[in-house]
């Protein structure tokens, strides 16, 4: 396969994995916990591991945030 269309592959699937990622913080910000499992559902579980992951990282990042700016 060509180079060219390989790097355009593998563009296209980043993407595709950040809209996807996108699609479900926004549905869990809104508290839609419906389209939220509707969203999970559809991402393999590479990408499930990856979601779960950043979760972790920004809510305990998140807690660090609010510790810093109690008086």
């Amino acid at each position: 396969m060509d180079q060219a269309l390989v790097d355009v592959l593998k563009a296209i699937g980043t993407a595709s994995r950040a809209l996807a990622f996108q699609n479900a913080t926004s549905m869990a910000c809104r508290g839609d916990r419906q389209r939220l499992a509707v969203c999970l559902e559809a991402m393999t579980p590479g990408q499930l591991v990856e979601v779960a992951a950043a979760a972790r990282m920004l809510s305990a990042e998140a807690d660090h945030a609010l510790a810093r700016r109690e008086p």
